[in-house]
């Protein structure tokens, strides 16, 4: 008797089990063709940093849960630092929107343009909206420029997985529009 109320145990520890941790990806949406061109002919743009501000910088997704509180999931996290995963798919992005220009996230040359990008914001919201909001600033021997951005956008499903794709069509929009403002050599 003694022996099954000691299996009985072990079966329910094994069978409880807790909560399990998913982690997401930002999906790469620009697709990179092999690019022939002389490397030594383009200018390079260097994306110095791409920085989160306060709360983004944790390993979960932020989730804002009224107009005034904002919380990191704990099971929903990050699978690789969002820093990172923001700079591979802006560097992808700039890449092919700016052909005639050698986009990377390390210098290579010393007199190269350089781009920071800042958030404040990249997140869900209660209501079923993505917020991405921050500012770039864009050095060159040709002067400085700085530019807001903020979009807001429809979360099309429930659920993270369909929050962390919207997040990533709207950083792609994000690159679009900072390629766009962006002298093209």
């Amino acid at each position: 008797m003694r022996y099954l109320a000691w299996i009985f145990c072990f079966l329910l520890i094994g069978c409880s089990s807790g909560i399990e941790k998913s982690y997401y990806q930002l999906p790469t949406t620009a697709s990179l063709m092999t690019k022939k061109s002389n490397l030594l002919t383009q200018k390079q743009l260097w994306i110095q940093t791409v920085q989160l501000s306060g709360i983004l910088a944790a390993n979960g997704i932020t989730y804002q849960t009224s107009d005034v509180n904002y919380v990191n999931a704990a099971n929903h996290l990050w699978a690789s630092p969002l820093e990172q995963q923001l700079m591979q798919n802006l560097v992808n992005e700039l890449s092919m929107a700016l052909p005639n220009r050698l986009v990377s996230a390390q210098p290579l040359e010393n007199r190269l343009d350089s781009l920071n990008v800042i958030l404040t914001a990249f997140h869900g919201r209660y209501d079923g909206k993505v917020i991405i909001q921050g500012n770039w600033i864009y050095k060159s021997d040709k002067g400085i420029i700085k530019r807001d951005f903020s979009l807001l956008l429809d979360q099309d499903e429930n659920g993270y997985p369909a929050l962390v794709r919207t997040l990533a069509r709207g950083w792609t929009q994000v690159g679009q529009s900072i390629a766009n403002q962006l002298p093209k050599s």
